[in-house]
């Protein structure tokens, strides 16, 4: 099916949603309007009530003719670029005063997203400072809306970056959302991506192909020194494990040479050497269990040193 036949279909599914909405409002005026006995008011009220039951069931009738596989597939589409224009709405942050979120669809050839701000209540009857009222809009363009109802897939790469999206063009452009200073503002570029990557670029399409290539070398980088880290922590728990049997199986002393090469202070040497009644050499073993920070440290230290314990297999 043609881009432009969906895009009409959704257009007739609009028309008619929002018709029945109106036919409902002015219904619900007409009612208010004959509770309250105001008779003048009551005959424009049904006019306008009559008028608006017309152009809802011709609206409905419209939509209706399109075969349902059609219909199913406009009903799809609105459904999914709503949801995606709530989520872009709630982008906008909490101000001091009422604070709400709306989604519309224009009749423009492109989406637009925005904040409006009033004055609300005081803060306090002794207070002359008011709150500030705000409501962040989303209009949905239906030009815009089938592709990205369809693009599922790059509309959650964008959302992971941060920037919502609320409309894909046939020409390739996007359009998302950010916050800037509590409102919600949109802007409209393009979106390379690559596997779980992409790119944002308001330039050009190969700006944004450019900006994706020098993201996903930054990423390799990344990816490969966290690997090489990897790579080395098991190797340097390796060692520490193999150090520590060696310390412990082997016979094999530290010195006070060994502990001043470690930079381990005479003084200090010597008053651990008292403590734990040492000689100027000890068994690794020994030094382990001591438990001291700086003895177990020189026992792995030496044991390092030795290149290969037999039968030992570590």
């Amino acid at each position: 099916m043609k881009l432009q036949t969906k895009v009409g279909d959704l257009v007739a599914l609009i028309a008619s949603t929002d018709a029945r909405t109106k036919a409902q409002h002015d219904a619900e005026r007409l009612t208010a309007s004959i509770a309250a006995g105001h008779r003048e008011s009551a005959i424009s009220a049904l006019d306008i009530s009559l008028a608006s039951r017309g152009a809802a069931s011709k609206a409905a009738a419209t939509f209706a003719k399109l075969p349902g596989t059609r219909r199913d597939i406009a009903t799809a589409t609105k459904a999914k670029a709503e949801t995606l224009g709530k989520a872009a709405a709630a982008r906008g942050e909490n101000y001091s005063g009422v604070t709400d979120y709306t989604v519309n669809w224009t009749a423009f050839p492109f989406p637009k997203a925005e904040t409006h701000t009033a004055k609300g209540d005081q803060y306090s009857r002794g207070c002359t400072y008011r709150k500030t009222d705000a409501s962040h809009v989303v209009n949905l363009s239906p030009e815009w809306s089938v592709l990205l109802a369809e693009r599922e897939d790059v509309a959650v790469l964008s959302e992971r970056d941060g920037l919502q999206l609320i409309g894909i063009h046939a020409d390739g452009r996007a359009c998302w959302v950010k916050t800037k200073r509590q409102a919600i503002t949109c802007e409209t570029g393009w979106i390379a991506h690559f596997g779980a990557t992409c790119y944002h670029s308001t330039t050009s399409k190969k700006s944004a192909e450019q900006g994706l290539a020098k993201k996903l070398a930054s990423q390799r980088a990344f990816w490969a020194s966290a690997a090489e880290a990897r790579k080395n922590a098991a190797q340097y728990a390796k060692d520490e494990r193999r150090a520590r049997l060696v310390a412990r199986l082997c016979n094999v002393d530290a010195t006070i040479a060994d502990a001043r090469a470690m930079g381990y202070c005479l003084p200090g040497i010597e008053a651990f050497q008292s403590q734990h009644h040492i000689g100027d050499s000890a068994p690794l073993r020994a030094l382990l269990t001591t438990g001291n920070a700086s003895a177990v440290r020189l026992a792995l230290a030496v044991a390092r040193k030795v290149r290969r314990v037999e039968p030992l297999a570590v």
